[in-house]
Protein backbone atom coordinates (compact mmCIF):
# COMPACT_ATOMS: atom_id res chain seq x y z
CA UNK A 1 0.00 0.00 0.00
CA UNK A 2 2.85 2.20 0.80
CA UNK A 3 4.63 1.85 -2.49
CA UNK A 4 1.31 2.31 -4.16
CA UNK A 5 0.94 5.79 -2.85
CA UNK A 6 4.86 6.36 -3.04
CA UNK A 7 4.11 5.50 -6.74
CA UNK A 8 0.97 7.74 -7.52
CA UNK A 9 3.16 10.88 -5.65
CA UNK A 10 5.69 10.52 -7.96
CA UNK A 11 3.50 10.21 -11.13
CA UNK A 12 1.63 12.96 -9.93
CA UNK A 13 4.54 15.55 -9.31
CA UNK A 14 6.29 14.32 -12.53
CA UNK A 15 2.82 15.34 -14.72
CA UNK A 16 3.04 18.67 -12.75
CA UNK A 17 6.48 19.55 -13.23
CA UNK A 18 6.21 18.52 -16.80
CA UNK A 19 3.07 21.07 -17.26
CA UNK A 20 4.71 23.53 -15.43
CA UNK A 21 8.39 22.90 -17.67
CA UNK A 22 5.60 23.40 -21.11
CA UNK A 23 4.23 26.24 -19.81
CA UNK A 24 7.50 28.21 -17.82
CA UNK A 25 8.00 30.51 -20.05
CA UNK A 26 4.90 32.20 -19.69
CA UNK A 27 4.90 31.65 -16.12
CA UNK A 28 8.08 33.41 -15.93
CA UNK A 29 7.83 36.26 -18.19
CA UNK A 30 6.11 38.43 -16.03
CA UNK A 31 9.52 37.60 -13.88
CA UNK A 32 12.05 38.53 -16.02
CA UNK A 33 10.26 42.07 -17.60
CA UNK A 34 9.99 43.67 -14.35
CA UNK A 35 12.29 46.31 -13.65
CA UNK A 36 14.54 45.23 -16.76
CA UNK A 37 15.69 41.78 -15.53
CA UNK A 38 15.79 40.18 -19.10
CA UNK A 39 18.46 42.39 -19.70
CA UNK A 40 20.86 40.89 -17.04
CA UNK A 41 19.81 36.93 -17.66
CA UNK A 42 19.50 33.80 -19.34
CA UNK A 43 17.13 32.38 -20.56
CA UNK A 44 14.07 31.03 -18.92
CA UNK A 45 14.72 27.43 -18.82
CA UNK A 46 18.65 27.67 -18.39
CA UNK A 47 17.74 29.52 -15.23
CA UNK A 48 15.04 27.41 -14.12
CA UNK A 49 17.60 24.46 -14.60
CA UNK A 50 19.99 25.92 -12.94
CA UNK A 51 17.96 26.56 -9.71
CA UNK A 52 16.90 22.55 -10.06
CA UNK A 53 20.89 21.76 -9.90
CA UNK A 54 21.14 23.78 -7.00
CA UNK A 55 18.54 22.43 -4.82
CA UNK A 56 19.73 18.60 -5.69
CA UNK A 57 22.79 19.88 -4.78
CA UNK A 58 21.59 21.38 -1.17
CA UNK A 59 19.08 18.10 -1.27
CA UNK A 60 22.36 16.25 -0.62
CA UNK A 61 23.43 18.01 1.75
CA UNK A 62 20.60 17.97 3.64
CA UNK A 63 20.72 13.72 3.16
CA UNK A 64 24.18 14.02 5.24
CA UNK A 65 22.56 14.84 8.56
CA UNK A 66 20.61 11.47 8.26
CA UNK A 67 16.98 13.19 9.27
CA UNK A 68 14.58 12.48 7.03
CA UNK A 69 12.06 15.15 8.46
CA UNK A 70 14.38 17.81 7.83
CA UNK A 71 14.32 16.43 4.44
CA UNK A 72 11.24 15.73 3.75
CA UNK A 73 10.77 19.71 5.46
CA UNK A 74 13.24 20.53 2.41
CA UNK A 75 11.83 18.95 -0.43
CA UNK A 76 8.35 20.69 0.15
CA UNK A 77 10.18 24.02 0.58
CA UNK A 78 12.98 24.46 -1.76
CA UNK A 79 11.13 22.49 -4.44
CA UNK A 80 7.52 22.63 -3.98
CA UNK A 81 7.39 26.31 -2.27
CA UNK A 82 10.84 28.13 -3.95
CA UNK A 83 10.66 26.46 -7.39
CA UNK A 84 6.92 25.55 -8.14
CA UNK A 85 4.68 27.64 -6.19
CA UNK A 86 6.56 30.55 -6.27
CA UNK A 87 5.68 30.82 -9.68
CA UNK A 88 2.10 31.34 -9.70
CA UNK A 89 2.83 34.07 -6.97
CA UNK A 90 5.43 35.81 -8.73
CA UNK A 91 2.74 35.75 -12.20
CA UNK A 92 0.09 37.77 -9.26
CA UNK A 93 2.46 39.93 -7.77
CA UNK A 94 4.74 41.65 -10.09
CA UNK A 95 6.39 44.21 -8.84
CA UNK A 96 8.38 42.67 -5.56
CA UNK A 97 11.73 43.58 -4.19
CA UNK A 98 13.32 40.13 -4.92
CA UNK A 99 13.27 40.99 -8.90
CA UNK A 100 15.57 44.14 -7.76
CA UNK A 101 17.92 42.15 -5.54
CA UNK A 102 18.16 39.55 -8.68
CA UNK A 103 19.09 42.06 -11.13
CA UNK A 104 21.47 44.24 -9.11
CA UNK A 105 23.09 40.35 -8.24
CA UNK A 106 23.45 39.88 -12.22
CA UNK A 107 25.42 43.24 -12.76
CA UNK A 108 27.87 43.27 -9.77
CA UNK A 109 30.81 42.14 -9.41
CA UNK A 110 33.16 42.01 -5.88
CA UNK A 111 30.96 44.48 -4.73
CA UNK A 112 31.58 46.74 -0.96
CA UNK A 113 28.73 45.20 1.68
CA UNK A 114 28.87 48.99 3.23
CA UNK A 115 25.28 50.16 2.36
CA UNK A 116 21.63 50.51 2.78
CA UNK A 117 19.80 47.19 3.98
CA UNK A 118 17.98 46.20 0.10
CA UNK A 119 21.62 47.48 -1.45
CA UNK A 120 23.82 44.75 0.74
CA UNK A 121 21.01 42.06 0.11
CA UNK A 122 21.86 42.70 -3.79
CA UNK A 123 25.83 42.78 -3.23
CA UNK A 124 25.53 39.25 -1.20
CA UNK A 125 23.47 37.72 -3.42
CA UNK A 126 26.19 39.10 -6.46
CA UNK A 127 28.59 36.89 -3.96
CA UNK A 128 25.80 33.87 -4.19
CA UNK A 129 26.07 34.11 -8.21
CA UNK A 130 29.58 32.88 -8.13
CA UNK A 131 28.35 29.37 -5.77
CA UNK A 132 25.03 28.68 -8.16
CA UNK A 133 25.38 31.11 -11.55
CA UNK A 134 23.49 34.07 -12.87
CA UNK A 135 20.18 32.26 -12.15
CA UNK A 136 16.99 34.01 -10.36
CA UNK A 137 15.66 30.50 -9.24
CA UNK A 138 19.29 29.21 -7.89
CA UNK A 139 19.31 32.33 -5.83
CA UNK A 140 15.89 32.03 -5.00
CA UNK A 141 16.91 28.21 -3.58
CA UNK A 142 19.72 29.21 -2.46
CA UNK A 143 18.26 31.89 0.11
CA UNK A 144 15.24 29.63 1.08
CA UNK A 145 18.14 27.44 1.99
CA UNK A 146 20.08 29.99 4.36
CA UNK A 147 16.07 30.94 6.12
CA UNK A 148 15.88 26.69 5.84
CA UNK A 149 19.57 26.91 8.50
CA UNK A 150 17.95 29.59 10.25
CA UNK A 151 14.84 27.53 11.43
CA UNK A 152 17.49 24.40 12.34
CA UNK A 153 18.70 26.41 14.47
CA UNK A 154 15.86 28.11 16.34
CA UNK A 155 14.08 24.25 16.19
CA UNK A 156 17.48 23.17 18.27
CA UNK A 157 16.66 25.27 20.58
CA UNK A 158 13.14 24.26 21.18
CA UNK A 159 14.81 20.79 21.47
CA UNK A 160 17.66 22.21 23.85
CA UNK A 161 15.14 23.69 26.34
CA UNK A 162 12.47 20.58 26.27
CA UNK A 163 15.33 18.69 27.20
CA UNK A 164 16.36 20.79 29.83
CA UNK A 165 13.23 21.31 31.22
CA UNK A 166 12.41 17.03 30.77
CA UNK A 167 9.58 16.81 28.54
CA UNK A 168 8.76 14.92 25.88
CA UNK A 169 9.31 16.21 22.65
CA UNK A 170 6.23 16.15 20.22
CA UNK A 171 7.50 14.21 17.10
CA UNK A 172 4.58 16.36 15.24
CA UNK A 173 5.96 19.75 16.35
CA UNK A 174 8.58 20.21 13.77
CA UNK A 175 6.36 19.60 10.92
CA UNK A 176 3.90 22.73 12.68
CA UNK A 177 7.29 24.72 13.01
CA UNK A 178 8.54 24.32 9.58
CA UNK A 179 5.48 24.22 7.85
CA UNK A 180 3.35 26.53 9.34
CA UNK A 181 2.09 28.58 6.05
CA UNK A 182 3.73 32.47 7.18
CA UNK A 183 7.47 30.44 8.54
CA UNK A 184 7.20 28.53 5.24
CA UNK A 185 6.66 30.75 2.57
CA UNK A 186 8.69 33.89 3.13
CA UNK A 187 11.71 32.06 4.85
CA UNK A 188 11.56 30.72 1.05
CA UNK A 189 11.96 33.37 -1.25
CA UNK A 190 14.78 35.80 -2.05
CA UNK A 191 15.89 38.83 -0.07
CA UNK A 192 16.14 40.29 3.48
CA UNK A 193 13.30 37.90 5.11
CA UNK A 194 15.55 34.26 4.91
CA UNK A 195 18.85 36.30 5.80
CA UNK A 196 17.48 38.27 8.37
CA UNK A 197 16.12 34.76 9.82
CA UNK A 198 18.94 33.09 9.77
CA UNK A 199 21.23 35.50 11.83
CA UNK A 200 18.21 35.52 14.38
CA UNK A 201 18.55 31.61 14.27
CA UNK A 202 22.25 32.13 15.42
CA UNK A 203 21.44 34.49 17.90
CA UNK A 204 18.95 32.75 19.48
CA UNK A 205 20.82 29.09 19.77
CA UNK A 206 24.02 30.98 20.73
CA UNK A 207 21.97 33.07 24.09
CA UNK A 208 20.01 30.13 25.23
CA UNK A 209 22.99 28.01 25.35
CA UNK A 210 25.02 30.52 26.77
CA UNK A 211 22.32 30.75 29.87
CA UNK A 212 23.97 27.49 31.11
CA UNK A 213 27.19 27.57 29.51
CA UNK A 214 29.09 30.52 29.40
CA UNK A 215 31.44 29.82 26.06
CA UNK A 216 33.44 31.77 23.86
CA UNK A 217 32.09 30.53 20.88
CA UNK A 218 28.55 31.59 21.97
CA UNK A 219 29.41 34.75 22.47
CA UNK A 220 31.29 35.08 19.11
CA UNK A 221 27.80 34.00 17.66
CA UNK A 222 26.24 36.95 18.93
CA UNK A 223 28.19 38.95 17.86
CA UNK A 224 28.48 37.81 14.48
CA UNK A 225 24.83 37.49 14.39
CA UNK A 226 24.30 41.65 15.81
CA UNK A 227 27.29 42.49 13.36
CA UNK A 228 26.07 41.02 10.26
CA UNK A 229 22.42 41.62 10.64
CA UNK A 230 22.88 45.23 11.08
CA UNK A 231 23.34 44.86 6.90
CA UNK A 232 20.54 43.33 6.38
CA UNK A 233 18.32 45.48 8.79
CA UNK A 234 19.76 47.68 10.44
CA UNK A 235 17.32 48.05 13.85
CA UNK A 236 17.30 44.30 14.18
CA UNK A 237 20.97 44.68 15.88
CA UNK A 238 19.30 47.19 18.15
CA UNK A 239 16.22 44.55 19.07
CA UNK A 240 18.97 42.16 19.70
CA UNK A 241 20.63 44.30 22.23
CA UNK A 242 17.15 44.75 23.92
CA UNK A 243 16.73 41.50 24.48
CA UNK A 244 19.76 41.15 25.77
CA UNK A 245 18.77 44.08 27.74
CA UNK A 246 15.63 43.28 29.25
CA UNK A 247 16.41 39.68 29.90
CA UNK A 248 19.41 40.79 32.56
CA UNK A 249 17.21 42.98 34.22
CA UNK A 250 15.70 40.48 36.20
CA UNK A 251 19.47 40.22 38.23
CA UNK A 252 19.31 37.20 40.10
CA UNK A 253 22.55 35.92 40.54
CA UNK A 254 26.44 37.00 40.35
CA UNK A 255 26.60 35.71 36.79
CA UNK A 256 23.50 37.44 35.37
CA UNK A 257 25.28 41.25 37.15
CA UNK A 258 28.29 40.36 35.67
CA UNK A 259 26.79 39.71 32.06
CA UNK A 260 24.97 42.80 32.31
CA UNK A 261 27.62 45.03 33.61
CA UNK A 262 30.18 44.25 30.95
CA UNK A 263 28.84 42.76 28.28
CA UNK A 264 25.86 44.67 27.25
CA UNK A 265 27.50 48.04 27.07
CA UNK A 266 30.02 46.31 25.34
CA UNK A 267 27.13 44.92 22.81
CA UNK A 268 25.65 48.57 22.91
CA UNK A 269 28.85 50.24 22.07
CA UNK A 270 29.36 47.99 18.97
CA UNK A 271 25.78 48.06 17.57
CA UNK A 272 26.05 52.18 17.68
CA UNK A 273 29.46 51.55 15.29
CA UNK A 274 27.41 49.16 12.78
CA UNK A 275 24.69 51.68 12.67
CA UNK A 276 27.14 54.15 11.73
CA UNK A 277 28.21 52.45 8.54
CA UNK A 278 24.44 52.33 7.62
CA UNK A 279 24.55 56.38 8.10
CA UNK A 280 22.47 55.75 11.37
CA UNK A 281 24.78 57.86 14.40
CA UNK A 282 22.03 57.00 16.91
CA UNK A 283 19.26 55.30 18.18
CA UNK A 284 16.87 57.70 18.17
CA UNK A 285 17.72 58.20 13.97
CA UNK A 286 17.29 54.51 13.52
CA UNK A 287 13.63 55.41 15.56
CA UNK A 288 12.85 57.58 12.91
CA UNK A 289 14.09 55.69 9.92
CA UNK A 290 11.33 52.95 10.92
CA UNK A 291 8.73 55.96 10.98
CA UNK A 292 9.64 57.06 7.64
CA UNK A 293 9.51 53.29 6.41
CA UNK A 294 6.24 52.65 8.17
CA UNK A 295 4.54 55.55 6.23
CA UNK A 296 6.24 54.95 2.61
CA UNK A 297 4.60 51.16 3.41
CA UNK A 298 1.17 52.63 3.26
CA UNK A 299 0.06 51.90 0.20
CA UNK A 300 -1.43 49.07 -1.90
CA UNK A 301 -4.45 46.93 -1.35
CA UNK A 302 -3.02 45.41 1.75
CA UNK A 303 -3.02 49.03 3.49
CA UNK A 304 -5.16 49.88 6.30
CA UNK A 305 -6.21 52.77 8.20
CA UNK A 306 -4.39 53.08 11.36
CA UNK A 307 -3.05 55.99 13.35
CA UNK A 308 0.61 57.04 12.19
CA UNK A 309 2.83 57.65 15.64
CA UNK A 310 4.57 60.48 15.00
CA UNK A 311 5.19 60.88 18.88
CA UNK A 312 6.05 58.98 22.06
CA UNK A 313 2.44 60.21 23.20
CA UNK A 314 0.76 58.31 20.17
CA UNK A 315 3.46 55.56 20.79
CA UNK A 316 2.02 54.72 24.27
CA UNK A 317 -1.63 55.30 22.96
CA UNK A 318 -1.56 53.16 20.39
CA UNK A 319 1.55 50.25 21.26
CA UNK A 320 -1.40 47.33 21.88
CA UNK A 321 -3.17 48.08 19.35
CA UNK A 322 -0.84 48.03 16.60
CA UNK A 323 0.77 44.84 18.74
CA UNK A 324 -2.25 43.14 17.71
CA UNK A 325 -2.48 44.27 14.26
CA UNK A 326 1.64 43.71 14.03
CA UNK A 327 1.09 39.88 15.46
CA UNK A 328 -2.65 38.47 14.39
CA UNK A 329 -3.72 40.61 11.52
CA UNK A 330 -5.47 39.93 8.95
CA UNK A 331 -8.22 39.05 10.49
CA UNK A 332 -11.31 37.86 9.20
CA UNK A 333 -12.77 41.14 8.56
CA UNK A 334 -9.73 41.74 6.41
CA UNK A 335 -10.21 39.51 3.90
CA UNK A 336 -9.89 40.19 0.50
CA UNK A 337 -7.99 37.67 -1.29
CA UNK A 338 -7.32 33.91 -0.89
CA UNK A 339 -3.49 35.21 0.24
CA UNK A 340 -5.27 37.29 3.19
CA UNK A 341 -7.96 34.37 3.67
CA UNK A 342 -5.35 31.96 4.47
CA UNK A 343 -3.38 34.74 6.95
CA UNK A 344 -6.19 35.09 8.48
CA UNK A 345 -7.36 31.12 9.28
CA UNK A 346 -3.72 30.96 10.10
CA UNK A 347 -3.66 34.29 12.49
CA UNK A 348 -7.06 33.24 14.32
CA UNK A 349 -5.43 29.61 14.95
CA UNK A 350 -2.23 31.62 16.27
CA UNK A 351 -4.36 34.10 18.61
CA UNK A 352 -6.52 31.19 20.30
CA UNK A 353 -2.83 29.15 21.06
CA UNK A 354 -1.15 32.20 22.03
CA UNK A 355 -4.62 33.14 24.06
CA UNK A 356 -4.43 29.42 25.97
CA UNK A 357 -0.88 28.55 26.44
CA UNK A 358 1.23 32.27 26.23
CA UNK A 359 -1.16 34.58 27.84
CA UNK A 360 -2.83 31.92 30.29
CA UNK A 361 0.21 30.96 31.44
CA UNK A 362 2.24 33.95 31.36
CA UNK A 363 3.46 33.44 34.90
CA UNK A 364 5.10 30.29 34.32
CA UNK A 365 6.86 31.37 30.73
CA UNK A 366 8.70 34.23 32.34
CA UNK A 367 9.83 32.57 34.85
CA UNK A 368 11.23 29.94 33.21
CA UNK A 369 15.06 31.06 32.04
CA UNK A 370 15.25 30.01 28.53
CA UNK A 371 11.12 31.08 27.60
CA UNK A 372 11.77 34.70 28.98
CA UNK A 373 14.56 35.24 26.05
CA UNK A 374 12.05 34.48 23.82
CA UNK A 375 9.46 36.83 25.66
CA UNK A 376 11.69 39.48 25.65
CA UNK A 377 13.13 39.02 21.92
CA UNK A 378 9.42 39.30 20.99
CA UNK A 379 8.77 42.22 23.38
CA UNK A 380 12.19 43.83 22.06
CA UNK A 381 10.41 43.42 18.00
CA UNK A 382 7.35 45.25 19.44
CA UNK A 383 9.17 47.87 20.72
CA UNK A 384 9.96 49.19 16.61
CA UNK A 385 7.85 46.95 14.80
CA UNK A 386 4.82 48.45 16.12
CA UNK A 387 5.73 51.45 14.21
CA UNK A 388 6.50 50.18 10.91
CA UNK A 389 4.10 46.72 10.75
CA UNK A 390 0.32 47.87 11.16
CA UNK A 391 0.19 50.56 7.96
CA UNK A 392 0.55 47.56 5.60
CA UNK A 393 -1.02 43.75 6.35
CA UNK A 394 0.67 42.17 3.76
CA UNK A 395 4.45 43.55 5.08
CA UNK A 396 3.01 43.00 8.61
CA UNK A 397 2.93 39.18 7.80
CA UNK A 398 6.21 38.91 6.07
CA UNK A 399 7.72 41.04 8.97
CA UNK A 400 6.06 38.41 11.60
CA UNK A 401 8.38 35.90 10.25
CA UNK A 402 10.93 37.57 12.33
CA UNK A 403 9.68 36.56 15.96
CA UNK A 404 6.99 33.62 14.66
CA UNK A 405 9.37 31.17 15.15
CA UNK A 406 9.93 32.32 18.61
CA UNK A 407 6.05 32.41 19.26
CA UNK A 408 5.75 29.00 18.04
CA UNK A 409 8.28 27.67 20.39
CA UNK A 410 6.75 29.57 23.44
CA UNK A 411 3.39 27.62 22.70
CA UNK A 412 4.93 24.26 21.76
CA UNK A 413 6.68 23.99 25.18
CA UNK A 414 4.07 25.72 27.23
CA UNK A 415 1.24 23.03 25.47
CA UNK A 416 3.83 20.32 26.78
CA UNK A 417 4.19 21.70 30.39
CA UNK A 418 1.01 21.86 30.05
CA UNK A 419 0.17 18.66 29.46
CA UNK A 420 2.51 17.54 31.78
CA UNK A 421 0.86 18.92 35.01
CA UNK A 422 -2.34 17.48 33.50
CA UNK A 423 -0.55 13.78 33.65
CA UNK A 424 0.78 14.59 37.17
CA UNK A 425 -2.77 15.57 38.34
CA UNK A 426 -3.80 11.67 38.14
Amino acid sequence: MKDKRIIAISVFLFIALFAILINLESLSKSVFEVRWIERYSNTYYYEFFLGVLTFIGLTIFVLFTKNKKLLNIWIIKGFGITLIFMLFYELKYRWMDTYYYAMKAFIRHFPSINSTGTENVASINSYFTLLVGDSYYSLKVLNAFIGFLGLILLYKTYEYIMQKSDLKIDDRFIYIFFLFPTVLFWSSILGKDPLNLFFIGVFSYAFIHIIDNFKLRYLLMIIIAIWWVSYIRSWWSIIMITSIFFYFIKINSIKNFIFFIIVVPIFAIAALQFLQTQGISSFDQAFSKMAETSKNLSYGGSSVGVHMITGFGDYLLYYIPNLFTSLYRPMPWDIRNPFTALAAIENVILFYLSYKYIFKKWKDIYNNRYLRFYIMLIFSWSLLYVIISPTNLGMAVRFKLQVLPAMLILIGIAMAMSQQTKKSTF
